[in-house]
């Protein structure tokens, strides 16, 4: 744990005894899981995915964006973005992957970068994680004094998937828009790796604070 300061884009300074990790993994691998525990442990927990769907809120800004880029095709009855259209959507050409990603994703790395100033502000001394799954796809490591990949086998994250009830077509899809478990692992401080019991995974998140 680095005892000088740290400062985000945004100017604010971090006491060295907190830290700002960024978490990412394999999708169905347990990053919010992981969350959950280390908010028990008592830290500030912020969640891209959560971020995003208030993004995708009726009126929010990223609501506004991917209709005027796509149209109301994306809108349910009620004229609420429906996130399994929008899927659907991206799947029938994939290439709009790149238009949602260049839409949405700085508007979560800007909320998320407030979030933590804010927490730091309020809150000096007490460590923040962000649980970004494409963290390291986007280029925002460099904003984390660690980063920790939460990791299973795919074919484990693709049964867990289908679980959660995605076809196995779009579980691929999806996967194949991240990088590979190994890829991230590879470009992170620590890895998590989570096919066993909710002990053994409280086991190692213990070791990350």
């Amino acid at each position: 744990m680095r005892q000088d300061k740290v400062t985000l884009d945004g100017g604010v300074a971090k006491l060295g005894h907190s830290r700002i990790l960024g978490v990412t993994g394999a999708m169905a691998a347990g990053k919010s899981t992981v969350g959950k525990m280390l908010e028990g442990k008592g830290w500030k927990v912020i969640e891209a995915d959560e971020i995003v769907h208030r993004l995708y809120e009726k009126g929010a800004d990223g609501y506004r964006k991917l209709v005027d880029a796509l149209g109301e095709t994306i809108l349910d009855s009620s004229k609420n973005l429906d996130r399994g259209l929008l899927a659907a959507t991206m799947m029938r050409d994939p290439s709009l992957t790149a238009t949602v990603n260049h839409l949405i994703h700085p508007l979560v790395r800007q909320t998320w970068k407030s979030e933590v100033s804010e927490s730091l502000r309020l809150q000096p001394h007490r460590s923040v994680a962000v649980i970004i799954p494409l963290l390291l796809e986007v280029g925002a490591e460099e904003s984390f004094d660690g980063k920790v990949a939460i990791g299973c086998r795919e074919s484990v994250s693709r049964q867990r998937l289908v679980e959660r009830g995605l076809t196995p077509e779009a579980a691929d899809f999806w996967m194949g828009r991240q990088w590979a478990i190994e890829k991230k692992a590879q470009a992170c401080d620590q890895v998590i790796w989570n096919e066993g019991s909710l002990e053994l995974l409280r086991d190692q998140v213990d070791c990350l604070a």
